[in-house]
Formats: structure tokens, C-alpha cells, sequence
């Protein structure tokens, strides 16, 4: 039962275990870390994004139930996550922004297509790569406002204000997003050279990320909130693929059994990368947004294969 996702979730521990070990034995610095994630988050990510968003053939009819059953139910989980920290742990602004988001944002690419598609083939292409063509554009300018806010901390109103709308333009993600989605709205196809840049650029994200991710656990293994990541495993795992099912059957009555599954699937992946580069970015929640992507992936091995044999 365990087979197919344990081949798919070992080599992410692989490089993630060599980013560790490299970093407990020295052989790699903090200042290495902080590098190789500023030029995931400045470069390699924006350069993905761009090259994705251009490509991404975006559907006739926007099936807006489902849209609504996913983001509504991240969108409750964020708030529970959000007001959990700040009822027990009494963290920052920024910090509770991170927290919250690691219990609900989804590990949509490196997990997702690789699982799902290997479950249901060909057939939840459609509704997979719906949640995934949006995925960044709604989750990312939300989390970087956010941040933003946080950032500007207790500034009156319109400076708070200017700032997040500065930050929100001049952030590498937000950047890579509109000039994506411009060339696809504008039908603008990349020259060729400058596709591939950016292939091999997006092509570093995975290894790198997950590299940095290990490095990072390792500087900061004497100071894992292991009060607070176990909290945030079991929203993620457990909570969000249970908040989106609700609403897209008792809510939004969908009627594509299919399409409830691959939700149900997409919210039940583990932490993706993004809260820790977001993390590393802002210098806030690295310890909590680490431990919750290396335990989530762990327990996703047990609950995503419970959920396969439950759907098949």
C-alpha cells in the first residue's frame, strides 16, 4: 500500500539528508544557506513561475465551485492556524503568517502531479492542473501582503500601506507571476533562448530548495518548536483535506466523485517549499516552517496512502 508514494517521497528525503549532513559536518555555512535561498527565492522561483504561468493553457469555463471548495477551505484552515498561535504561543505578526501557512499550503507540484497522476492517470489532468495554474496566483500575493503587514509592524495606516504595496511589486514572486500570466493573456511565446534560460533556472528550484531546507533543519535542530510543528503537521495532513471535502460535497455539491478525490488529494500533500523560502526571506519562522515540512512529508507517506486505498 505504502510502495508508490515511499518511491515518490525517498528522493526528496535524499537531497534533503544531504543538505543536512553537509551543514551538521560544516561543510556548509550559514551565509552559504542564506545564499543558495535568496537565489531560489530572487531567481530560480520567479523564472519557474514565468515560464509556467506562460505556458499554462488556461480553461474555457472556470468551474468555480471547485475553485471555491479548495481556496475556501485553505482559507479556514489559515484562519484557525492563525488564531491557534497567537491563542497559545503569543508569536509575532510574521511569525503567526508563517505558521499558518505551513499548515495549509500544499506541496502541489513536487508531490502532487506525480502522486495523483499515478493514482487516477490521465483522467485528473484537467483537475489537477486547475488548482495548480492558480495555485500561485492566489496563494502567493496573499502571503506576501501578509508578510508585508507584518513587516510594517505597528506604522500608521497609509504607511503600512505604501510599504505592502512596495514589497507586494517589488517581490520576485509577484514579478515572475504578472509577466507569465501577461505572455499567456498577450499569447507572447519566450524566445527560444530565453525559454531555456529559464528551464534550467526553474529546473534548480526542487534540489535547491530541499537542499537549503535540510541545511537550514540542521542549524536549527536544538530549536524546533516541537510544541507547535506537530499542530501544524495535523492541520495540513488531516484538517485541510477534511475542510475542502466538506465543502465541495456538503457546500458546493460536486458532482464529480473524481474531482472531490483529486481535491481531497491536492489539500492532503504535505508543506511545500514556499513557507520556508518565504521564512528565509523575511528572517521569521524558519524553525517552525522547516520542522513542519519534514514531518509533514514524513506522516504524508502513511496518510496519503490510507486516502489512496480509501478512493480505490
Amino acid at each position: 500500500m505504502f510502495g508508490p508514494v515511499i518511491d515518490i517521497i525517498l528522493p526528496i528525503f535524499g537531497i534533503l539528508l544531504i543538505g543536512y549532513g553537509t551543514a551538521s559536518l560544516g561543510w556548509f555555512d550559514k551565509s552559504a544557506v542564506t545564499g543558495l535561498t535568496r537565489y531560489i527565492f530572487d531567481f530560480a522561483v520567479p523564472m519557474l513561475l514565468l515560464r509556467t504561468l506562460a505556458s499554462t493553457t488556461l480553461p474555457d469555463v472556470i468551474p468555480w465551485a471547485y475553485l471555491a471548495s479548495y481556496y475556501f477551505g485553505t482559507l479556514i484552515v489559515l484562519v484557525a492556524g492563525f488564531a491557534l498561535n497567537y491563542l497559545f504561543w503569543h508569536r509575532s505578526f510574521s511569525e503567526r503568517v508563517i505558521s499558518a501557512f505551513s499548515g495549509c499550503f500544499s506541496n502541489t507540484v513536487l508531490l502532487g502531479i506525480p502522486i495523483i497522476m499515478l493514482a487516477f492517470g490521465e483522467q485528473a489532468k484537467l483537475p489537477l492542473f486547475i488548482i495548480i495554474g492558480t495555485h500561485g496566483l492566489v496563494m502567493i500575493p496573499v502571503f506576501t501582503i501578509l508578510l508585508e503587514m507584518g513587516k510594517s509592524g505597528r506604522a500608521p495606516i497609509t504607511t503600512m500601506i505604501n510599504r505592502t504595496l512596495f514589497g507586494l511589486i517589488t517581490n520576485p514572486l509577484i514579478i515572475g507571476l504578472l509577466s507569465g500570466l501577461a505572455c499567456n493573456m498577450l499569447d507572447i511565446t519566450l524566445w527560444k533562448p530565453l525559454d531555456e534560460m529559464a528551464k534550467l533556472l526553474g529546473d534548480s528550484v526542487t534540489p535547491g530548495a530541499l537542499f537549503a531546507l535540510g541545511a537550514t533543519l540542521a542549524g536549527f535542530r536544538n530549536n524546533i518548536r516541537w510544541q507547535e510543528v506537530p499542530v501544524f503537521v495535523i492541520m495540513k495532513t488531516m484538517l485541510h483535506p477534511l475542510a475542502v471535502w466538506g465543502l465541495a460535497v456538503l457546500v458546493f455539491d460536486i458532482k464529480e466523485s473524481l474531482w472531490i478525490q483529486v481535491l481531497v488529494m491536492i489539500a492532503a500533500q504535505p508543506t511545500g517549499v514556499n513557507p520556508f523560502l518565504f521564512a528565509c526571506r523575511y528572517n521569521v519562522g524558519q524553525s517552525v516552517s522547516s520542522g513542519t515540512v519534514f514531518l509533514s512529508t514524513i506522516i504524508s507517506i502513511f496518510s496519503l496512502s490510507i486516502l489512496l486505498a480509501i478512493f480505490q
